[in-house]
């Protein structure tokens, strides 16, 4: 079996007889595999053609030759489908010449428009990573990573602190705002958010003060703002907890009258101080874990990195088509491979036709010495064809110009 194995026809994409082809791209869509179409002379049903037209041609002079005939008569008939078939293939090889040129062109334009689109890719690869390099050894503290997604801590412990604070919260509140569920709701809300949703902020605003996404007096106003409002729902919590102490312990009589508690146990003291500073505790922790300076500069270390990705996927894409295009055979010496065996088969029609026409005329004399003197003629005639073959000079120039197609080579690597 044979290793190397010659492309089939139709891998390759011939351009048709028309000055302008309807399909030649010239934005990477197999550019490097067209080439010139083939030859009418390399086509057998062409051939096929010649010889039944010269059955046509000749017959009249067929038709009255007989044993006195040379078998030669009808050889100006050959010589003249020749001369067509000539001037034909001179007529395909200009055409080939256009084709050629076009191809080359579509090619070279390709090549710079390639070069021209690598230089700012290959400039924002290396930007990339010269901007990834300083971020890799960074390693996020508060975040959780499940497949693909990012998840931070902060926020879970957050939410959690915002719900704690709110069960605890509305105990207290409700012991003197029953009687206005409306306001309950949205004061548990609202001490939730100050001293929980606050802390989450500013632990987030302080990771990423060196994004510098607001402005100077912005940035340190919002980071003053932020604390005040902790501050001020740890001061109501500690006044709601003690000043709620007398209906929060307070007992119903027999009578059923609610009887307000004067006097407190140093664990109901406890008990108020305790739940007075959870919404301390979970404030602080909700800025604990949302203080990751890290974190920001992770994702965009991750951020750049798919950036990244994408362009040298692109950049190797333009490689790929560039290297095809560089190594793609020169149209021109497929064409000089047909051509020549256009002309080879050229050369064999004419004596082809000619045997073909003595043949046809022994079949109609059918007369042993009008055979022999007709084959006679032909074995003179194919030496004749023989010396003239081999006393042809060497060198002699072909029709198609066969340079190489080149382009000067820019390294993209």
């Amino acid at each position: 079996m044979s290793i190397i194995h010659k492309k089939d026809k139709s891998q390759y994409n011939e351009l048709t007889d028309n000055y302008r082809p309807a399909y030649l791209p010239s934005a990477g869509l197999g550019l490097e595999t067209f080439s010139t179409c083939d030859y009418s002379l390399n086509k057998p049903e062409l051939l096929r053609s010649e010889y039944d037209d010269l059955e046509v041609h000749a017959k009249p002079v067929l038709d009255s030759t007989d044993k006195h005939s040379d078998g030669t008569e009808g050889y100006s008939f050959v010589d003249t489908q020749h001369k067509h078939l000539k001037a034909i293939h001179e007529a395909e090889i200009a055409n080939h010449r256009n084709q050629i040129s076009r191809i080359r062109g579509e090619l070279e334009t390709r090549l710079e428009e390639l070069e021209r689109k690598a230089a700012p890719v290959k400039a924002k690869i290396q930007r990339l990573e010269a901007e990834i390099a300083p971020l890799e050894g960074l390693r996020s503290q508060f975040q959780l990573h499940i497949g693909p997604l990012t998840l931070s801590i902060g926020v879970l412990v957050t939410l959690a602190a915002m719900v704690v604070d709110a069960m605890v919260n509305y105990n207290f509140l409700q012991s003197f705002l029953f009687s206005n569920a409306t306001l309950l709701l949205i004061t548990t809300a609202c001490m939730s958010v100050m001293s929980d949703g606050s802390m989450w902020a500013l632990g987030t605003y302080l990771s990423r003060r060196k994004e510098h996404f607001t402005s100077k007096s912005l940035f340190v106003a919002i980071c003053v703002l932020l604390p005040s409002m902790f501050l001020l729902s740890v001061a109501a919590t500690i006044m709601i907890r003690f000043g709620s102490m007398a209906a929060t312990y307070g007992t119903v009589n027999a009578a059923g009258e609610f009887v307000a508690k004067s006097s407190y146990s140093l664990a109901e003291y406890g008990v108020s101080l305790v739940t007075a500073f959870i919404t301390a505790a979970t404030g602080i922790l909700s800025f604990a874990f949302s203080l990751d300076e890290n974190a920001f500069l992770v994702s965009v270390r991750e951020e750049k990195k798919a950036e990244l990705a994408a362009a040298q996927a692109e950049y190797n894409e333009i490689l790929r088509e560039y290297g095809l295009i560089k190594r793609a055979e020169d149209p021109a010496e497929r064409d000089e491979e047909r051509r020549l065996a256009a002309e080879a088969q050229l050369e064999v029609l004419l004596t082809g036709l000619k045997d073909h026409y003595s043949m046809l005329a022994i079949q109609k004399v059918h007369d042993p010495d009008f055979t022999e003197k007709v084959c006679a003629s032909l074995l003179n005639l194919h030496k004749t064809k023989e010396v003239a073959h081999d006393e042809s000079p060497e060198g002699a120039p072909v029709l198609v110009d066969s340079i190489k197609f080149a382009h000067p080579i820019v390294n993209l690597k």
